[in-house]
């Protein structure tokens, strides 16, 4: 099954084994023994045992106390079900976001939270031509956009701070570097039930999102449509605002609680 040599694979790095292993145990179709993995994969079992044991303290793995054989754990599981739930959210959300760029002629992007960044799930393409366009998959930082402070609102101020203990990395003149300024336009945007981004992560480009919440008002999702200042005036994003809002309520209210995703 192994397509490289022992040599080559023994001297692989740490986190390539890994990978390799839980591929290995993802294809199998029981439990697999240390031995059996290191010939597998021409790994000697030293080097197996050392990357199982990193797994196993991790939850990616879990080992029989009887056989001493190993399977995938309960880790790789909720990972799994973490890309099932972005999956069904973005086919859940198609609709709604075809309706508002029907509606706006602009490009709809949905974004879910991943730690300090947010990021693209699905894209509903409108007519007007892009400045900047954040493919599907692509992590943008949530304290200078749009779409990801519409994520942020949903967090307390202390979880903000926490998150950002680091500091605050600027992209332009007009991106919040200050903390407890992010956490005052998140209070803000929390207040009104949107947030924006005006030129705070590229100059001359200004974004509307609102969020997309569960049936406890959880923030587990936003939706988002922006361009370049000239045409996003006040007027047009009051528009925007507008259709985002009916979409966001609509998209909220058939996912109902969260756990359905589940």
């Amino acid at each position: 099954m192994a397509s490289d040599s022992s040599a080559r694979s023994s001297s692989a790095p740490a986190v390539v084994r890994a990978l390799r292993i839980l591929e290995l145990l993802a294809e199998a179709d029981d439990r697999m023994s240390l031995t059996h993995i290191a010939e597998e994969l021409g790994l000697a079992k030293s080097s197996a045992h050392h990357v199982l044991s990193a797994l196993i303290d991790r939850g990616w793995v879990e080992r029989d106390p009887g056989s001493r054989e190993v399977s995938l754990g309960l880790r790789a599981w909720e990972v799994g079900q973490g890309y099932d739930v972005a999956q069904t959210l973005s086919q859940r959300a198609r609709t709604f976001m075809d309706e508002i760029r029907d509606e706006l002629g602009e490009t709809v992007r949905l974004a879910v939270r991943s730690g300090s960044d947010q990021v693209c799930i699905a894209k509903s393409a409108g007519q007007q031509k892009l400045v900047f366009d954040q493919r599907i998959g692509a992590r943008l930082p949530c304290h200078a956009t749009g779409l990801g402070k519409a994520l942020l609102s949903g967090l307390e101020p202390d979880e903000v701070r926490q998150m950002y203990a680091e500091g605050l990395e600027q992209f332009t003149e007009t991106t919040i570097i200050d903390v407890d300024e992010l956490n005052e336009n998140l209070a803000a945007a929390r207040e009104a039930g949107f947030a924006e981004d005006h030129g705070e992560y590229i100059l001359g480009i200004r974004c509307v999102a609102v969020p997309v919440r569960s049936r406890d008002g959880r923030t587990i999702a936003a939706l988002s449509v922006s361009g370049p200042t000239a045409r996003f005036d006040d007027e047009h994003i009051a528009s925007c605002l507008e259709a985002l809002r009916i979409g966001a309520d609509a998209l909220s209210a058939r996912l109902g609680d969260e756990t359905e995703l589940r």
